[in-house]
């Protein structure tokens, strides 16, 4: 009896690395699709990845909900991002947390500002799907 105890608990513990690990990386490309689709204006990859409920907190304190935030994509300028780090994990096997610091440019007038941010998001897995939920943007000097 002990060792077919020892035996499932092995095998899931296997099965579960296998799945965090398929999780982690689901989270790695969605985190580039969310930076890539704010650059390209893709706002249906955002609506997608975007949660009903999703909110985000801008370098100046605005509050903004997922239609401010696909509003908002469809106007910007944004030339250039590239993420300089990403840290991706799960905090629980349905909240994944993402932590990570871009470069960009964008257009002001004629003017070419480049910037570096850090932002945090926070990822839902609602009926086996994941979901950005909140995220807060820190501006960087």
């Amino acid at each position: 009896m002990t060792k077919l105890v020892v035996l499932i608990f092995s095998l899931w513990s296997v099965l579960s690395a296998n799945s965090q690990s398929g999780d982690i990386d689901e989270l790695k490309k969605m985190n580039v699709d969310f930076i890539n689709s704010l650059k390209t204006k893709d706002t249906a990859t955002l609506a997608r990845i975007f949660a009903d409920d999703m909110i985000l907190i801008s370098p100046g304190g605005t509050k903004m909900t997922k239609k401010d935030m696909l509003a908002n994509a469809a106007h910007q300028e944004i030339s250039a991002v590239h993420i300089d780090s990403a840290d991706i994990r799960l905090l629980t096997p349905d909240v994944g947390l993402v932590t990570a610091y871009l470069t960009f440019s964008t257009s002001s007038g004629n003017e070419q500002v480049k910037g570096r941010n850090c932002y945090q998001d926070v990822y839902i897995k609602r009926k086996n799907r994941w979901y950005a939920v909140a995220a807060h943007v820190t501006l960087l000097k």
